[in-house]
């Protein structure tokens, strides 16, 4: 299946062991055995799993060794036979039911096999006798959230966290248990950890900031838009969100007194300018009594910079909220003054998509890329636009001129890819996929429509389902991604595997 958009989501991790034999395991006693189970290891070394497991089956002929049924149990997992796993990992659990290694792995096989809570019981035995082992602490952290217990999952990331050290999957886990309980005080909290590990981390501060108004907590939020302010100066998202919360703290004027100076400065340029008064308009369109601030603010900059054709565009934006007067005259006047201006195109014609009227926003971008050839923008956008539509034919020339300009946008890519290959134009599909990989070699959305376009092709088919493999590994619940697995085992004739992955994806 063909997945268009990209989600935002954590992924599950399952934590694989190495295939090499434990050193806790049960040799073979039997001379005849024993050489079986060392060529048997020594096909193993050398990936030829088929002819390994072949080779421990006969030894387990002449002696039933839990080690042979162990590594069994590995091998078939490796490739992808589940069910003997289990059956041969069990085998081995019952000759020596303590041994820890044979409970860790029937953990994974069970995992695989969607049986959470038996997995969890051998995970938690596994735990008592490693109670250090961080990862055993994680995976069964995992396993509570998929039987849909998040409060007894957060204990053991709190534990990891408390006890042993700050690991980023680990926070990652606790902010979205946390907000899903809605309990911003400690998201917040475990957001503030996670910016101990990634100090630098921007979009991480505004998300901290952001979860501090969910509280309400203004003067935390504060804290984090001026240490973000302290480093850029003029960030105008920072700007505009500490003028917001003046505005929430019914402090108008305090905003007012203390970005207004900052523009009457004459040492200050007008893009600047221009940037203050916007965070004073973006904050203001929450709260319509107080766009009267911005409106007079950019009323200011129009005078004093009459050539300037952005205070105009945005006032005209502001007639058009507060007193229903179009603005499309001024629009005409704006383009007409600024032709030679991309960002004017860019924005009148995003105000008319924005609004849904993609011919006027067509009209536009594609004036503007006429004036402006090589700005990807217009080209991406005017492109964009066809193709919403439906005129694909059309789209094709603007999105191949943004793939030039900007080879490694992957919104351009994305798009582009899906034209192809709904056109079936399958060398340029296949070719504009592989160039992106190079670039995104782990990106999802790319390694899911490659991977769908090759199996439908019936190309490729043992690379496609290495690429699908990424792609569930990183997002297990992704019915589109296990579909697109499932068709590959289907076209490769493996029904078996293909209804596995296709069942699941129905369930989901």
């Amino acid at each position: 299946m063909k997945f268009y958009f990209a989600s935002i989501l954590l992924f599950f991790i399952l934590l694989s062991r190495p295939f090499a034999q434990e050193k806790t395991d049960e040799k073979p006693a039997d001379p005849r055995a024993l050489e079986l189970f060392i060529e048997g290891k020594t096909l193993e070394l050398q990936d030829n799993y088929i002819a390994a497991i072949q080779k421990y089956t006969e030894a387990l002929k002449i002696e039933k060794a839990a080690g042979i049924y162990y590594t069994l149990s590995k091998l078939y997992y490796n490739v992808s036979q589940y069910q003997s796993a289990y059956e041969t990992g069990m085998s081995a659990l019952k000759l020596d039911p303590d041994n820890i290694d044979y409970k860790d792995n029937i953990a994974d096989v069970l995992i695989i096999l969607n049986n959470y809570s038996e997995a969890l019981k051998y995970l938690k035995q596994v735990l008592d006798k490693r109670p250090d082992d961080i990862n055993v602490m994680y995976n069964i952290g995992r396993l509570y959230e998929a039987l849909k217990q998040p409060s007894d999952a957060i204990a053991y990331y709190e534990k990891i966290t408390n006890d042993y050290e700050y690991d980023e999957t680990v926070l990652q886990r606790m902010i979205e248990i946390y907000d899903g309980y809605k309990d911003y005080a400690n998201e917040a909290a475990a957001m503030e950890k996670l910016l101990y590990l990634n100090p630098a981390n921007t979009p991480l501060k505004f998300a901290i900031a952001d979860t501090y108004l969910r509280i309400p907590d203004y003067d935390d939020a504060l804290k984090i838009y001026n240490d973000i302010l302290t480093i850029d100066p003029a960030n105008r998202d920072a700007l505009k969100e500490e003028i917001k919360i003046y505005f929430r703290q019914n402090k108008p004027d305090l905003a007012f007194e203390k970005f207004g100076k900052y523009i009457d400065k004459d040492t200050v340029d007008f893009n600047s300018k221009m940037g203050i008064a916007l965070a004073f308009y973006d904050a203001a369109r929450e709260d319509s009594a107080s766009l009267n601030i911005a409106k007079s603010i950019l009323e200011n900059l129009r005078t004093a910079y009459p050539e300037q054709w952005e205070p105009k565009f945005y006032i005209a934006l502001i007639n058009d909220e507060t007193n229903n007067i179009s603005p499309e005259p001024v629009f005409q006047q704006v383009l007409t003054e600024a032709d030679t201006s991309v960002e004017a195109h860019v924005q009148v014609g995003f105000y008319y998509y924005e609004k849904n009227n993609l011919d006027e926003a067509l009209k536009i971008f594609r004036h503007g890329a006429v004036q402006f050839p090589d700005d990807f923008r217009l080209n991406f956008l005017a492109g964009n636009t066809l193709y919403r539509l439906g005129k694909q034919n059309d789209a094709l020339p603007y999105l191949e001129k943004a793939y030039k300009i900007s080879p490694s946008d992957l919104n351009t890519i994305s798009t582009l890819g899906i034209i192809y290959d709904d056109m079936k134009m399958d060398d340029e599909c296949e070719n504009l996929y592989e160039q992106a990989l190079v670039i995104y070699p782990d990106n999802i959305l790319l390694l899911n429509n490659y991977a769908y376009h090759l199996s439908e092709r019936g190309k490729k088919l043992k690379e496609a389902l290495e690429m699908s493999k990424k792609t569930i590994d990183k997002e297990p619940f992704n019915a589109s991604y296990l579909d697109t697995y499932g068709w590959i085992f289907y076209k490769m004739k493996d029904y078996k595997n293909a209804i596995v992955y296709i069942e699941r994806a129905v369930r989901i």
